[in-house]
């Protein structure tokens, strides 16, 4: 019979091939890699990723820093600390909802939720305080926690946020001599018995006490009001007094920033 070329070549060739002649595979295919070595510096442990419950012993919160070279950067317990924060309104979402609103803003990548306390809500009429339902604000501030972020509180009394007298009861219109966003006596009155009723469910949920506040905000763009120099200093000392601590905030433009800022805050919203 005919010899083929083929039995030939399978005859010369396949037992070098077989023996270990042909050449090794990474060099032959170039997606075989050698085991990566480990990086001689690994790198640290970032402090913003740490959520409230993995957070065990706390002793300075939040605090600002400043460096040479540098912009000024928050702390976590003396160590670098970046706020990556969102809102979530708890009172514009159904009850229901929040626990799917705060996973997506997890999912998103934030560690922190910021809201606002609206006090036309939670008092709609003198006297008459809600915190049940879909106002229940210690709850959501709990579950924030559980879902694994921190809460920045924004409790007014002027919130601002799109709402009619920005979130102060319409009722405190019924006193004519009062006047609002002042420390005139009507309405400093009307304050102190709200905190009186606020103060006490959301101190005990502050960081150093083992909560997930970790910054409190003190009334909202007051700047650009500024009727009364001595109302920001009497809101800092009404919430002081109830029990509120660690980083404070106030929330103001550039050009207002001076207005509305009081001694000991931090501003939080200014901008150019």
């Amino acid at each position: 019979p005919r010899l083929s070329w083929r039995r030939v070549f399978c005859v010369l060739f396949l037992p070098l091939v077989s023996s270990g002649f042909a050449p090794p595979a990474k060099r032959r295919n170039n997606f075989i890699f050698e085991p990566r070595k480990p990086h001689p510096n690994p790198r640290r442990f970032d402090w913003s990723h740490l959520t409230p419950r993995q957070l065990k012993n706390r002793s300075r919160g939040i605090q600002t820093e400043e460096r040479a070279a540098r912009n000024p950067y928050f702390t976590l317990e003396g160590h670098e600390f970046l706020i990556l924060g969102g809102s979530v309104h708890y009172f514009r979402v159904p009850r229901a909802s929040w626990r799917d609103r705060l996973l997506k803003l997890r999912a998103c990548g934030f560690n922190t939720v910021t809201t606002y306390v609206p006090w036309n809500l939670h008092e709609p009429q003198r006297g008459t305080f809600d915190f049940s339902g879909n106002l229940d604000l210690e709850a959501f501030i709990l579950l924030a926690e559980e879902v694994g972020l921190w809460v920045i509180l924004r409790p007014g009394p002027y919130i601002c946020s799109e709402m009619d007298l920005g979130g102060l009861p319409s009722w405190l219109l019924q006193d004519p001599t009062s006047q609002l966003r002042t420390t005139n006596r009507s309405f400093v009155n009307a304050v102190n018995k709200y905190f009186d009723h606020l103060i006490p469910r959301v101190a005990p949920l502050q960081y150093r006490r083992g909560g997930p506040i970790i910054a409190v905000q003190v009334e909202n763009e007051y700047g650009s009001f500024y009727k009364d120099k001595a109302y920001m200093p009497y809101l800092l000392q009404a919430l002081l007094q109830r029990g509120i601590g660690g980083l404070l905030l106030t929330a103001d433009s550039t050009e207002e920033v001076t207005r509305g800022h009081t001694k000991g805050d931090v501003d939080s919203g200014v901008m150019s």
